[in-house]
């Protein structure tokens, strides 16, 4: 099953709010009391699951309508929930089946909508509706439904920073994991619980006969029968958990915080995955997984890994993770337009209402700039980079240092590889680099990172450097060599082939002493093209020819190097 949308009304600070996901995997960001942990209430109020076991503590407070409604909104404003939901026959046949004969729809296509609506009135009566394809259920069909989703494991939310979950075990209590069970996993375990069951029942006819006895000697006489309690295997299993380290079984409760957060996270998506994979299963139905703030204890590199994980299984499992978030890292950098964010509107100096600010392939940048502080423009030049596919990362002042870098990697030369799993990213110009903020996220973003700018920045740039702890040649290198026009990377470049540029460009050459800045500039990344492709089509490049460009190779080799 997958949430397409959902609409609020009168709900806390959403007064008016409609929230689409997009794809398998959403990030919801803003900042504190913008309306993220109340977008997750509406969801798990309207998908909740009345069937918990009974030694389970839930804490969940009822919906009602005096502490839930806007507070700015009229007083006889009814609150109102709306969960628009996609449901295939192939991800979710208990549900898809289950609609179709209850609703008498013979002719259901294999993938359909469904709309739970929730409408709670000042006198706290609560009101559901349900539509399948835009049409409304009768009022038996809709219990049922209801009542299916309700009782079924639709939904699994972790919240990393809230009290986890604890249960009383021999060792005292200890935290757990909700293991939701697959129909064949219950189905075997049933089996086990009954021939179980059969010894035990031997063995307490022992127990029963002794304390008839024991009992038999007050004057009021008993009958004693023993029995084990039933309905303690359900829909899902406790289940507590080592981690292994050298060979030595560690209780996940002696791990640190960031470790327990992120092995919880991973069972709640195993677990999810294979229920929708359990093929033989004709009552399962997709679980949605919502994960809050999984960056919590971890380090900004490990949020970064974490985040690209997380992203990665949702899209691979085709199981629906929407996460709330504080960290940049665990925004969706593929596909920016997954990333919902929440913002208050101020009146007169006053918080007000939520609101969703729009994020579009042109306005990827919001959540990021909205996270780190910063202004659209100072996140905007950062495109390729924070859309990087691969962990490690060349940064290059442009797609023209890119060229060079790439093509001569390409002629196979000993001294002049690259190496596996890195990526050339143009980060747009030095001045990109001076936004340390920026580039600190940018750095924390990749596991190894190499950045290179023109030597006529060095001054500028090698500040910047060293408060973010880089060291030159190891994680950074200016590029060019001494003398007029020489300090980029063409500098790099034989004399050759300047000559035979410069001897063909004459008006170029000229138009660099311009008084027209913009002429300048222009004949400047003319001539800078110029010099690449005469590059490029030069067939005697060899070790000798390009012995500017070694140090930087070797450089890169060492930033890389395993380990």
């Amino acid at each position: 099953m997958k949430i397409d949308s959902v609409e609020i009304k009168n709900f806390r600070t959403l007064q008016n709010v409609s929230v689409n996901f997009d794809g398998y995997f959403a990030s919801i960001s803003g900042r504190n009391n913008a309306g993220k942990s109340s977008l997750v209430r509406v969801i798990k109020s309207l998908l909740k699951n009345s069937n918990k076991e009974v030694f389970f503590f839930d804490d969940d407070e009822e919906l009602n309508y005096r502490s839930s409604r806007t507070q700015w909104a009229a007083e006889d404003e009814v609150i109102e929930f709306t969960l628009n939901m996609s449901v295939s026959k192939s991800s979710d046949p208990g549900l898809h089946s289950f609609v179709k004969k209850i609703a008498e729809l013979d002719n259901l296509e294999d993938v359909f909508k469904i709309s739970t609506q929730l409408k709670i009135d000042p006198k706290d009566e609560h009101e559901i509706q349900i539509f399948v394809n835009g049409e409304e259920l009768q009022k038996y069909a809709t219990g049922e439904v209801y009542r299916r989703l309700s009782s079924s494991n639709v939904v699994a939310i972790h919240d990393s920073a809230g009290a986890q979950r604890r249960i009383f075990s021999p060792k005292g209590m200890a935290s757990y994991h909700e293991m939701m069970l697959s129909k064949t996993e219950k189905d075997e375990l049933k089996k086990e619980q009954e021939r179980i069951k059969k010894k035990v029942r031997k063995f307490a006819q022992e127990h029963r006969s002794e304390l008839s006895e024991m009992l038999g000697k007050l004057e009021e006489k008993y009958e004693v029968e023993l029995t084990m309690f039933d309905g303690v295997l359900r829909d899902t299993i406790p289940l507590g958990i080592n981690l292994r380290d050298k060979g030595v079984d560690v209780p996940l409760d002696d791990w640190g915080a960031g470790t327990q957060n992120r092995t919880r996270i991973m069972m709640s998506i195993l677990s999810a995955s294979k229920i929708k994979n359990q093929a033989d299963d004709e009552n399962r139905i997709t679980p949605i997984i919502i994960i809050e703030e999984p960056e919590s204890f971890l380090h900004p590199s490990a949020q970064a890994e974490f985040g690209r994980v997380i992203r990665s299984l949702a899209r691979e499992l085709q199981v629906q993770i929407l996460i709330t978030t504080h960290s940049p890292y665990m925004l969706c950098q593929e596909h920016p337009e997954s990333n919902i964010l929440l913002n208050r509107k101020v009146s007169r100096g006053k918080l007000k209402e939520s609101n969703v600010v729009p994020v579009t392939a042109e306005k990827w940048m919001e959540p990021f700039g909205e996270i780190l502080g910063l202004q659209d423009e100072s996140v905007e030049p950062w495109s390729h980079v924070v859309k990087a596919k691969k962990d490690n990362a060349i940064l290059v002042e442009g797609d023209i240092d890119k060229e060079y870098i790439e093509h001569i990697a390409s002629l196979g030369l000993k001294g002049f590889e690259l190496p596996d799993d890195v990526e050339i990213l143009p980060y747009g110009g030095k001045d990109a680099l001076k936004n340390s903020i920026m580039l600190k996220f940018v750095i924390q973003k990749f596991d190894k990172v190499f950045i290179t700018f023109d030597l006529d920045a060095k001054s500028e740039l090698s500040r910047v450097m060293g408060q973010l702890g880089l060291v030159e040649e190891v994680s950074f290198m200016a590029l060019g060599a001494e003398g007029d026009g020489k300090d980029c990377i063409e500098g790099l470049v034989s004399q050759k082939v300047h000559s035979a540029v410069y001897g063909a460009n004459a008006d170029l050459i000229l138009a660099l002493g311009s008084c027209d800045g913009a002429r300048r500039k222009s004949a400047k990344n003319q001539l800078k093209r110029k010099i690449l492709d005469e590059f490029k089509s030069q067939n005697d490049l060899d070790s000798s020819t390009l012995k500017g460009f070694r140090p930087l190779f070797s450089s890169i080799s060492r930033a890389f190097k395993a380990g």
